[in-house]
């Protein structure tokens, strides 16, 4: 039986200061068999030394988009000449470059999207959480149930764009992917497990708001609504609590009379 997964964070700056002598190329080719090697094999034959890569595959198109920060210090080739002979492989179809100094991110990736199609804007937790917080302070429960009703709502809409993209799955492959999605956009390590009476869904490294002492209604209510949406029936929460040392949230739900989510 496989060991449990280990995760690395995503991140989205650059992990370490470029200095003077570092360049980021941007380029995009045509998918074959050996063609990320052959990139490489160009900064490899020049000692341009490679720090970061990334590339992506757009299906539709069947192009890869790949960004190379390089340390071009000993290089033997200018960055231009560079950006040359990778544009001169038969499978490339364009290249360009800039200057990775004093900048912590990358200069040509634009927009964030999920699957390739639909658009999502990355910010800083905290700053969201604390909408949450500032609207139940001062609308107080009548706050803490719009927040919850916006994360059913949240949930329901994203899980309608899943089954567009999967097909006719399964309720429980549905599930599995939503759990990787939730991984995948930062919202935790899901576990759902069925119970006599509904749910109990544990969240490790839950995001939580500094000093909080509950979890917060916005997730509870994403809980409620992907397995409202998945299994079409109507959730409660009965009992939520927050482990802020261990950042983990337990969430346990019931199914309602009304079976009809």
């Amino acid at each position: 039986m496989p060991g449990k997964p280990r995760y690395f964070p995503r991140n989205i700056g650059v992990s370490s200061p470029p200095g003077e002598s570092v360049h980021e190329f941007v380029v995009v080719w045509r998918h074959e068999f050996g063609s990320l090697p052959k990139i490489l094999g160009v900064f490899s034959r020049h000692k341009a030394k490679v720090l970061l890569t990334h590339s992506q595959l757009d299906r539709p198109t069947n192009t890869v988009v790949g960004t190379f920060f390089c340390d071009v210090a000993q290089a033997d080739q200018s960055v231009e000449e560079l950006r040359k002979e990778i544009r001169n492989l038969d499978f490339v179809q364009d290249a360009d470059f800039a200057s990775a100094q004093r900048s912590i991110f990358d200069k040509f990736l634009f927009p964030v999207t999920v699957w390739g199609r639909d658009r999502v804007i990355v910010m800083r937790m905290d700053p969201m959480f604390n909408i949450e917080r500032r609207l139940t302070a001062e609308l107080g429960s009548a706050g803490a149930a719009i927040m919850f009703g916006e994360g059913e709502g949240y949930s329901s809409e994203t899980i309608k764009h899943y089954q567009e993209v999967l097909g006719g799955v399964s309720a429980e492959m549905l599930l599995e992917n939503v759990e990787d999605g939730l991984r995948a956009t930062g919202w935790g390590l899901f576990d759902f497990k069925e119970t006599k009476e509904g749910y109990v869904v544990t969240v490790q490294d839950a995001p939580t708001l500094k000093g909080a002492t509950e979890p917060s209604r916005f997730l509870c209510g994403v809980i409620a609504g992907i397995l409202e949406s998945i299994f079409s029936v109507k959730m409660k929460v009965v009992e939520s609590t927050l482990d802020y040392e261990g950042q983990r949230v337990i969430v346990r739900l019931a199914k309602t009379a009304d079976q009809t989510a």
